[in-house]
């Protein structure tokens, strides 16, 4: 991963630098902004072969007419790369449409389009970004898709995120910084307002460059519908690089295009706006540069993931061949009642199996050894039930990653945790975020008599 993320980030940094029509302290800086070095370098986000699409669209935008072909395969690129490529390159395939419509009558518009090679490229990007499409549509029992609860944030505050305090954050603040997905995210109130103000202040600011530049439809079409999309479907903090990824892109087909038109813009209070934008712009890079070194800087010091630090304590002491159980998904409602199970949703299984050939989760896909991945599919009832059946016949688990629901499964106990396990490692775990971070501890809880047989002490 590390050698594809290497080679990735190569080529994009190649274009930024040799291709881009970027003022040269904007091409020098711009590798070293927090998602292109450390969400793309570090961390291996696959965005980075959204990011080349962007950039091959860019630098082909002014040939897209004469050389369709070359265009629309930048496009393709974006499709492959994830659902929100796909929604980008739509958009930026309507923007397309709209440019060519210009003042052309409906009739004479449609007749230059249904002829050529561009013709041809956008009806194989059509059905290519149909058949990814067809690829990841959700079955109706996928988790991500049918939760089926309402969240914490309404559609018309996530819409609002969306429009205005998304951009924000993609560029200097940090609204948005909860690890869960928008729909159930916890957003500071004081936060969640600056970040919307400081978006709302971004998005005016961009809508009058475009207008200069003549780009309004290249910059409101697809992020639009990315807006839209992610809203009311499904969206992650880590989605924000895309949308920085965009903005890159928008700027450098603006700049193009301001340089074709040639046009000066006349009013006297023009300088000054200049000044302000490249001031703004600036401050930007200046912020995404010190994310990137508070990054680093808590990825050298800190521990990221726990499932390093796991995997090796269990070798050493000769625990692996137990198994482990880890915590399912399970919600209560306000009079402690549980109100959802899912027992085929497991946290934090899938890290530590990455230590491993076999999956040594023992309450993962029924604890065959093959599936090391979390199938993401809702149980109905009945499995449910059988699966707690299944825990129960075993009688208590040998080893549990943190405090999983036993009491579900064993109600004839008391004080599971307290009377038969014993604490033998705590795990301290940092998400890392820009330049902050999320902490957290984990334990690992081995059963009395096994924790007597291996020598291991209770630590708390």
């Amino acid at each position: 991963l590390k050698v594809l993320s290497l080679v990735l980030n190569t080529v994009t940094v190649y274009l930024l630098l040799f291709r881009s029509p970027f003022p040269r302290f904007v091409k020098w800086i711009l590798p070293f902004t927090y998602f292109l070095f450390y969400q793309h370098g570090v961390i291996c986000r696959p965005y980075s072969i959204l990011l080349i699409g962007f950039l091959l669209a860019a630098v082909l935008w002014s040939q897209k007419n004469e050389k369709p072909v070359r265009f629309t395969l930048s496009l393709m690129l974006m499709c492959a790369s994830s659902a929100y490529g796909i929604i980008f390159a739509g958009g930026i395939t309507l923007a397309w449409l709209w440019e060519l419509k210009g003042n052309l009558p409906f009739g004479e518009y449609l007749r230059s389009l249904l002829k050529g090679k561009r013709f041809a490229s956008l009806a194989l990007l059509l059905l290519f970004a149909l058949l990814n499409i067809a690829s990841i549509l959700p079955r109706s029992d996928t988790f991500a898709a049918s939760y089926g609860l309402s969240g914490n944030n309404p559609l018309p505050m996530r819409i609002l995120y969306m429009f205005t305090g998304s951009l924000a954050d993609a560029t200097c603040f940090s609204a948005y910084d909860d690890y869960d997905e928008l729909r159930y995210a916890f957003f500071s109130i004081p936060k969640f307002i600056v970040g919307c103000l400081i978006g709302g202040c971004i998005l005016a600011l961009l809508i009058y460059c475009a207008k200069k530049c003549k780009t309004v439809h290249i910059l409101l079409i697809p992020f639009s519908l990315f807006a839209l999309f992610s809203g009311i479907v499904y969206f992650y903090l880590q989605h924000i690089d895309d949308l920085f990824q965009f903005m890159v892109f928008w700027a450098w087909i603006s700049l193009v295009k301001n340089k074709e038109n040639g046009e000066e813009i006349k009013p006297v209070w023009q300088p000054k706006l200049k000044k302000l934008i490249y001031a703004a712009i600036t401050v930007c890079l200046a912020i995404s540069v010190y994310w990137t070194v508070g990054a680093c800087y808590h990825e050298v010091v800190y521990q990221y993931g726990f499932a390093r630090q796991l995997a090796t304590y269990l070798n050493q002491h000769g625990l692996v061949d137990y198994g482990v159980m880890v915590r399912w998904m399970q919600l209560t409602d306000e009079n402690g009642m549980i109100s959802y199970t899912n027992t085929n949703q497991t946290v934090n299984g899938v890290a530590l199996n990455a230590y491993y050939d076999t999956n040594v989760i023992t309450n993962m896909n029924g604890g065959d050894p093959d599936m090391t991945y979390v199938t993401h599919r809702i149980p109905t009832e009945e499995e449910n039930k059988a699966n707690l059946e299944a825990w129960h016949e075993k009688g208590l688990p040998p080893i549990t990653f943190d405090r999983c629901q036993l009491k579900t499964v064993f109600p004839e106990y008391r004080d599971i945790y307290v009377q038969h396990y014993t604490t033998v490692l705590i795990l301290p775990e940092y998400h890392l975020w820009k330049a902050g971070y999320q902490y957290s501890e984990h334990r690992l809880y081995v059963r009395n008599d096994i924790a007597h047989k291996h020598l291991l002490d209770n630590v708390e």
